[in-house]
């Protein structure tokens, strides 16, 4: 009896410690969804709509330009999240809204992405992404278009 009560008590740590790594082993192969444009944009769409300044901003703005809002004295992440969701979390909302499911135009090299939005009252006609290793961030400025950029044989 000692013997049955034994090997259901060592099989139901075994499935436990199945099931465990199982969990582990399906987070670690969830891809971020900032590697592709396509899910890199409902993210942040997901993100802004549940109000999470603080997460959308660590997440979707590059680390050159996130390590320079740290580096500021006096002003914390939070503070930046406050003044984002003041002056810029509507309007950005609409854009990744109006942007979500198109095509953008990309660089030659594929790390820059210009979407055109047509939103109105917006500071551009267009939103940024660039990557960085092998994540999608949005930009604050928004570099020439390559249809934009001269032609370098023209420039001599």
């Amino acid at each position: 009896m000692g013997k049955i009560i034994l090997e259901k008590s060592l099989l139901g740590i075994f499935l436990a410690l199945l099931l465990g790594l199982s969990k582990s082993v399906l987070a670690e192969d969830k891809p971020d969804p900032r590697e592709e444009l396509a899910t890199a944009v409902p993210e942040a769409i997901r993100l802004l709509k549940k109000m999470e300044y603080e997460e959308f901003l660590t997440t979707f703005i590059s680390p050159k330009q996130l390590e320079h809002v740290k580096n500021q004295k006096n002003f914390t992440i939070k503070q930046f999240a406050e003044q984002f969701e003041k002056t810029h979390a509507t309007f950005l909302l609409e854009i990744l809204q109006k942007i979500e499911g198109i095509k953008p135009e990309l660089d030659k090299d594929g790390k820059m992405a210009w979407f055109v939005h047509g939103v109105k009252d917006a500071p551009s006609d267009t939103i940024v992404f660039e990557k960085v290793d092998k994540y999608w961030y949005m930009l604050n400025t928004s570099p020439p278009r390559p249809a934009e950029q001269p032609n370098a044989a023209d420039s001599r």
